[in-house]
């Protein structure tokens, strides 16, 4: 962790940082067609009793698909199937052009859980770089050893979410805000082709979670990275998405999100994004 931190306290001059690769620099494939597919899917843990039937669901590169749904409902189960962690129990489950149980490529599925899965002890420099290293060769993730690219990048997507200055803070001294943007400075510069985030905008005031999305909404459009986003509010998820679907008996249902953004603009507290039509 040391070795990590001590990148971001050095200077950005090349003498002083070493030599970089281009291997290794979290480039990402980011823009490249459907992200994930899944057809007749059965989503849970027992085959007698799924928690979702019939899933048939495409997100493309840089689409913004969110899922609201009341607890309980299994919207964690899906985004964890999808990351490969749960099998599913029936159907074909296709995630950056590998079919389950095959696994992507290391570093194209990127993940924000609900409890953000970041290193509490460990700074923010530390847990944004650990987003790259997937992507960096064996001996710079066996060593902890990033290359120059892949520091700078770390330094850019910290600045990028408005943390400039806090790459040595340690995250257990951070707002809860303030972790949401290291996970995503952490997906930044993973630079996955598809991102799962669990409820990334839960507990946050109406100011942070507008950073937070345009955040979001600018990896999409920018980076061409595909997500699906967890979200307990419909009227706020409407005004970002390009689709949205609701998980209701077991079932997910497309929500028309334009006709929610048109009855709720004037009312919501948020900005309309844009996203496509449902």
């Amino acid at each position: 962790m040391a070795v990590l931190d001590s990148a971001f306290g050095a200077s950005n001059n090349p003498a002083s940082t070493g030599s970089g690769s281009d291997e290794g620099s979290g480039s990402g494939t980011g823009g490249q067609g459907v992200t994930l597919r899944i057809s007749g899917a059965a989503i849970g843990f027992d085959a007698d009793s799924p928690l979702i039937e019939a899933v048939d669901l495409q997100v493309a590169a840089g689409e913004i698909v969110c899922i609201i749904g009341r607890s309980g409902t299994g919207k964690t189960t899906l985004l964890r199937t999808v990351a490969g962690l749960v099998p599913p129990l029936a159907g074909d489950v296709v995630v950056c052009d590998a079919k389950a149980p095959a696994r992507p490529s290391k570093g194209e599925v990127g993940l924000i859980p609900q409890r953000l899965g970041l290193v509490q002890h460990g700074t923010v420099g530390y847990n944004v770089i650990m987003g790259a290293l997937p992507r960096a060769p064996f001996w710079q993730t066996l060593l902890s050893l990033p290359s120059r690219e892949l520091r700078d990048a770390a330094r850019q997507a910290i600045e990028a979410v408005g943390l400039a200055g806090l790459a040595l803070e340690s995250v257990n001294r951070l707002s809860g805000g303030q972790q949401r943007r290291v996970a995503i400075a952490r997906s930044m510069v993973q630079q996955p082709r598809l991102l799962l985030a669990d409820e990334c905008l839960g507990e946050l005031d109406a100011e942070t979670a507008i950073e937070i999305i345009a955040l979001l909404r600018s990896m999409a459009d920018e980076s061409g990275i595909g997500m699906i986003v967890v979200d307990h509010n419909p009227v706020r998820a409407a005004t970002f998405c390009d689709r949205l679907l609701q998980l209701r008996a077991g079932r997910l249902q497309p929500v028309d999100a334009t006709e929610m953004r048109r009855e709720s603009g004037a009312t919501a507290g948020l900005p309309q994004f844009g996203g496509g039509v449902a």
